[in-house]
């Protein structure tokens, strides 16, 4: 298993921000195909990524000492939080630390930038726009702000004998997540004129204030440990530059679903390990199903999109569900991708894969939308159901 990555669409080397519950899921899923006598993790470079180096060997020595489940994984962190830097500590970070987690599984921070690495086509060299609205673009900011602040307060509560660990575990990664997202955030604010320049040109700034910091805890010991690993535009400061094209309008589906909001399911009980855009994703076993009560008012048509996490087929070719309203034909739905193809790249970056389907409504009562897992891996993020 791998913690950092290099190579396409765009490495992640830096913060390891890789998702606890999308490790202990992929492992899970390994050990019980059989996967029971050797794992390797690549961990890359050692100092982001010690926490989960520890969650991947906790499992490998035993893997029943994680319950299968979202307070599982909670447990494990706040264990370990606990250790290191005491329970009263631990209560409060692990809240911060599920949403660092949650905002990096939404995009990396090293995919801030939206440029792609392995290119032929000199476009993805270049600092640009992610698909977000205004709106989601503050919101994202001042859910950072939050976090960040937080630990830069905490700060002083911590022991002195713990005051490097604290900086190299917790407060350097959350804030230089934080740093990396209001350069380009508001660098993308600043290109529609809708923010000043010098907000992205601060955030770099702090950016290098964090890293001479990190270089010089403990008379330079992990010096250059925390550089930035690739000389790629992400890590640079952003280009002035204006854009001609607006930004995305909000998206105001009908309904917005998170996997976990099903009224009912039938087969085995859906998990949930808090992967998902709002820590709401579910593993739906092979021929189980869920189903979610809406009312469509007001249209006989509608569109259905369902975003998942992007998983490969377990087995065969094909990952599928089946998706109905009422009583109306099934629709079979394979989101399987080929490696290296344009829709894998955009899932890798995003962390879904989205398909559509359309329905017919027959009346504005109670509708159940019904979703069956056809193949093992079907893991439900969001739904968001929309007037054709």
């Amino acid at each position: 298993y791998h913690i950092s990555y290099w190579g396409r669409p765009h490495s992640y080397l830096w913060l390891a921000t890789n998702h606890p519950a999308q490790l202990y899921t992929q492992m899970k899923l390994a050990y019980d195909k059989g996967a029971q006598d050797m794992w390797i993790l690549n961990v890359g470079d050692i100092k982001p990524g010690e926490y989960l180096t520890e969650l991947f060997l906790d499992m490998a020595w035993d893997i029943n000492a994680i319950e299968n489940n979202i307070n599982g994984l909670d447990k494990h962190l706040y264990s370990w939080l606990s250790r290191e830097f005491g329970e009263k500590n631990a209560k409060e970070l692990l809240p911060v630390m599920n949403e660092y987690y949650r905002l990096a599984y939404i995009r990396k921070p090293e995919f801030m930038g939206n440029t792609r690495i392995e290119e032929k086509d000199p476009k993805y060299k270049i600092i640009s726009d992610l698909p977000w609205s205004e709106k989601y673009i503050k919101q994202r900011i001042k859910e950072y702000e939050t976090i960040a602040a937080k630990v830069t307060s905490m700060s002083q509560k911590v022991a002195p004998d713990k005051q490097f660990v604290w900086f190299q575990l917790i407060e350097f990664p959350v804030r230089a997540a934080h740093e990396m997202n209001k350069k380009h955030l508001y660098g993308q604010l600043a290109r529609h004129e809708l923010a000043d320049w010098r907000l992205s040109d601060t955030a770099y700034n702090n950016m290098a204030s964090l890293m001479e910091r990190y270089n010089s805890l403990n008379n330079g010991k992990w010096k250059k440990m925390m550089s930035y690993p690739q000389s790629l535009p992400v890590f640079k400061k952003v280009p002035h530059t204006r854009s001609t094209t607006p930004l995305p309008e909000d998206d105001h589906p009908l309904y917005l679903f998170n996997g976990k909001d099903y009224s009912q399911f039938n087969g085995e009980s859906p998990v949930t390990h808090g992967l998902g855009y709002q820590r709401g994703a579910i593993s739906l076993s092979k021929g189980s199903d869920v189903i979610y009560n809406f009312k469509a008012n007001d249209t006989d048509s509608i569109l259905i999109e369902v975003a998942l996490t992007p998983n490969h087929p377990v087995e065969g070719k094909q990952i599928r569900y089946a998706i109905s309203i009422g009583n109306e034909p099934e629709q079979i739905v394979d989101f399987h991708t080929e490696g290296r193809s344009e829709e894998w790249k955009l899932n890798v970056l995003s962390n879904q894969a989205k398909r559509t389907t359309s329905h017919k409504i027959s009346s504005s009562k109670k509708q159940n939308l019904k979703i069956t897992a056809l193949d093992e891996g079907v893991m439900i993020d969001q739904i968001k159901i929309r007037k054709k």
